[in-house]
Formats: C-alpha cells, sequence, structure tokens
C-alpha cells in the first residue's frame, strides 16, 4: 500500500523515516570520500563513462550520482533530495522504485556495481577458452 493509505499509517512512516536516515547516512558516508568526490565534482568521470558496457546502465547510475554530490558540494543547497537518482536506480532495479523501505546495505551494493560497470574503463572483453583439463582430475 501506498504511505497514508494504510491501517498503520504512523508505523509506516516510521519504518520510512527509518530507511530514509539510513540512506542519507550512506551519501554522507559516499561523499566523505574524497578521492571519489573529488572525480565526480571534477567531472573526471566523463573521460570513463563507459555508456556501451552491457553489464552496466548505459552511464546513468554514474551520471545521477555525480548530481546527487554535486549538489550536496555545491553549497547552494541546504537539503539534497536525489529524486532523479532515485528514479534511474528504480528503473534498472524496480526492487528499489516506490517508497517503501529499503535495505541501504542492497542500495549501496547495487550502487558500487552500477558505478563500477558505468565507469569500466574495459571497452571490449575478449572472450577467452579456458584450457581443458587434458586428462587430469578435478581434484
Amino acid at each position: 500500500t501506498e504511505m497514508g493509505n494504510c491501517a498503520r499509517c504512523s508505523e509506516c512512516e516510521s519504518e520510512s523515516s527509518f530507511s530514509f536516515v539510513f540512506v542519507s547516512l550512506l551519501w554522507q558516508c559516499l561523499s566523505s570520500i574524497a578521492p571519489l568526490t573529488e572525480y565526480f565534482l571534477s567531472n573526471s568521470y566523463l573521460q570513463e563513462l563507459n555508456v556501451d558496457n552491457p553489464l552496466g546502465m548505459q552511464g546513468e547510475i554514474a551520471e545521477a550520482y555525480a548530481d546527487v554530490i554535486k549538489q550536496m558540494w555545491s553549497g547552494r543547497h541546504y537539503t539534497v533530495i536525489p529524486r532523479v537518482f532515485k528514479t534511474r536506480v528504480g528503473h534498472f532495479a524496480p526492487q528499489f522504485s516506490g517508497y517503501q523501505p529499503h535495505d541501504s546495505q542492497e542500495l549501496l551494493a547495487f550502487l558500487l556495481d552500477g558505478l563500477h560497470e558505468d565507469l569500466n574503463r574495459i571497452r571490449r572483453k575478449e572472450y577467452v577458452e579456458l584450457k581443458d583439463a587434458e586428462g587430469r582430475d578435478d581434484v
């Protein structure tokens, strides 16, 4: 059910607020990693954006992450609401769409994997066939 439409409205709001706190902490922790934040603030990530990686998200997660980091560090915002980021994440991982509480560890794992694949420097990975055991035991 949507928030405000269920019989346990105060419980839902409490769970949602609790989830929001952890997601906010996640953003604060990630943005405090100076080399990572500088990488996005300086637009260095644009040189490595890999929109063709079949395991990636066409660079959309990296772009959305960069947008939030830039807002957080711009000095123009007292509060940052990462709506575009949430929409992009929900597009690629429907379990994070909507407003139900989520496990922040799952979101962190998804985000780090998305950044890894969107910024993967290997543009084209060649297939390497493994050698046969040539009669050796599997042990």
